[in-house]
């Protein structure tokens, strides 16, 4: 209906649409009755007749049913964009989801939160003002003509030569409309984004004492937004003026001086005209309506848009088949990286090309590399929210692309190097990874983490806000809490991204701890960069620029002299120097 995508509608939508639009299309005739029987009654008055007397209950009916039609016609328009706005809400939350985190490298978080709630309201508003009304407005000029053209053809004529003109008004100011429109939108969203970076980034910013000069950039995109907003308002006041104080009163001032002229020449009687000008006051309602959902029609219509082209976007991975390995649940699985290529779109060169290798059950591998080796894009293809350009990942010698997703991320427990942390309690976080965990279980893996300790010293204990993003918690402590989940979630396989790369060496002890309990006959990939955390892998695989580099023992990777052994070297020369260095400060200060 009206073009717009059925993924923005649902049937409980469309049912509330029928409801407004059969109401507000009944309310017409039920107008036209009324004024008519009106007119009649003025007529039998002038011919010493009490007619409202015999058509008071008529008259009270139609009375009581156009005030019932109205609010079944709001209750529907209101009804409709209630179940609209939830609808799309939910839809863009789904896609986020289906989208994943390759969705942060394409749009900013800001945008899409602004989307959802600011730009959601437009929505509800072209819901609720346009989406009905629209056809209702339409309608009400040819009934009107027609019931006038039965009273008085002449009178009619002259009626319908007006209706036209409302159109093309709207029309011509409609393409100007949409653009300031458009140009207003992207702005807030801008401003939007602008405004949550800034709170996320407040420490940054106030340690570069950058927070003045931040500031004036929003103060610059809210002065561009508000004289955007004010455009707007312009143009609408101009529809206002034009249309409901210009037009409104012109038209019914024709339709007097017309039905006058013809009730002076014997061609209508005083009933019928009073009828005639009190039914041309209804185009007025008309106008009334194009004003207010003009505004609605146009904003809306470019959030639409803007979700539309949201939805369209189609997610980095395929849904698979549904196939699952016969592996029972829990045990270690055997993964193996088969010619795997993959680019990101734009990029000059792959992340990765043609890198093959296996992961063995019970087994710890560590991937190392130089930054932008490809370690991060193995995690994210092993997750699966991307896909292979070329080659495949089988788990169990089933290929990743023909398995459910959510089976895949069920067999994976994920400890990333800056886990994220939800406002809410220790125990909300946990729950993360096993919602129906009791407090047993919570205590178990708090302990099994290292963690349980901070807890139990803390007044609320498993009650403790983290605050937002986890402030409240130390970067060690925040580690262990991702820890924790691991071992809730008790997944076969677990990735370590680089868990112990920010923390000092008496959190690196309490963490090696935990990490050697939750590993334990689990088939395990460790990327990280701490030497001392690479040795306690089984394998180490080396990738430079996108390949496979080297691939073996901690013993063989050293005897072939290659890129490990060099990152050996460097470490044990920047130790001596510091040892050095050390030395030469205490010997000059002694």
């Amino acid at each position: 209906m009206l073009g717009v995508d059925d993924r923005l509608v649902t049937p409980a939508t469309m049912k509330w649409v029928k409801v407004g639009l059969v109401a507000g299309l009944a309310t017409i005739p039920t107008t036209i009755a009324l004024y008519y029987i009106l007119g009649l009654s003025v007529d039998a008055a002038l011919e010493g007749t009490n007619l409202i007397r015999t058509w008071l209950w008529a008259l009270a009916g139609l009375v009581l049913l156009k005030a019932g039609l109205a609010w079944l016609f709001r209750t529907g328009q209101f009804r409709a964009s209630s179940e609209a706005k939830l609808n799309v809400r939910d839809q863009i939350y789904k896609q986020v989801v289906k989208l994943g985190p390759g969705l942060l490298g394409k749009r900013r978080t800001g945008e899409v939160a602004n989307t959802a709630t600011e730009g959601v309201e437009y929505l509800d508003y072209y819901f609720s003002v346009y989406f009905v009304q629209i056809w209702v407005a339409i309608a009400i000029p040819f009934f009107l003509c027609a019931a006038i053209f039965s009273i008085d053809w002449v009178v009619g004529l002259w009626t319908l030569a007006g209706v036209p003109l409302t159109p093309l008004f709207v029309g011509s100011s409609a393409r100007g409309f949409r653009r300031i429109s458009k140009q207003n939108e992207e702005v807030k969203n801008r401003n939007s984004s602008q405004y949550l970076d800034s709170i996320q980034g407040m420490a940054t910013l106030k340690m570069f004492n950058e927070g003045l000069r931040r500031g004036k950039q929003m103060e610059e995109g809210n002065e561009i937004q508000r004289r955007l907003t004010m455009k707007l308002l312009a143009v609408a006041q101009s529809q206002f003026v034009f249309l409901e104080l210009g037009f409104a009163l012109f038209s019914t001032a024709v339709a007097m001086g017309v039905a006058l002229y013809r009730w002076s020449g014997g061609h209508m009687s005083p009933g019928e005209v009073v009828a005639v000008v009190l039914l041309s006051l209804e185009f007025s309602r008309t106008l009334l309506l194009i004003g207010e959902f003009f505004f609605a029609g146009a904003m809306g219509r470019e959030v639409a848009a803007k979700v539309i082209e949201f939805l369209n976007e189609k997610a980095p991975v395929t849904a698979g088949s549904g196939r699952n390995p016969g592996s029972k649940p829990g045990e270690p699985v055997h993964i193996e990286f088969r010619n795997v290529s993959f680019s990101y779109p734009g990029a000059e060169s792959p992340a990765l090309s043609n890198v093959s290798f296996k992961l063995e059950p019970n087994e710890t591998v560590a991937l190392i590399g130089r930054s932008g080796s490809g370690k991060t894009t193995v995690t994210n293809l092993l997750l699966r929210t991307l896909e292979p350009n070329e080659g495949a990942i089988l788990i169990d010698g089933i290929p990743a692309s023909d398995l459910a997703l959510d089976w895949i991320r069920q067999q994976i427990a994920l400890v990333p190097q800056d886990p994220f942390l939800f406002f809410g309690t220790i125990a909300e976080n946990l729950r993360v990874a096993k919602e129906n965990a009791t407090d047993e279980e919570l205590i178990a893996a708090t302990k099994a983490a290292e963690l349980y300790d901070y807890i139990r010293s803390t007044p609320d204990g498993f009650d403790t806000q983290v605050g937002d993003q986890g402030m409240a918690l130390s970067g060690g402590q925040a580690q262990r809490l991702a820890i924790a989940r691991a071992f809730l979630k008790d997944a076969p396989i677990v990735v370590l991204d680089e868990p112990t790369s920010q923390i000092d060496v008496e959190t690196e002890t309490l963490l090696n701890r935990a990490l050697a309990r939750l590993t334990a006959n689990k088939t395990v990939l460790l990327i990280a960069h701490r030497l001392s955390t690479i040795e306690q892998a089984d394998r180490i695989i080396v990738l430079d620029h996108g390949q496979l580099a080297e691939s073996g023992t901690r013993a063989q990777l050293l005897a072939q002299g290659g890129i490990y052994a060099g990152m050996i070297r460097t470490k044990r020369e920047i130790e001596e120097r510091s040892r050095g260095a050390i030395g030469r400060a205490v010997g000059s200060a002694t």
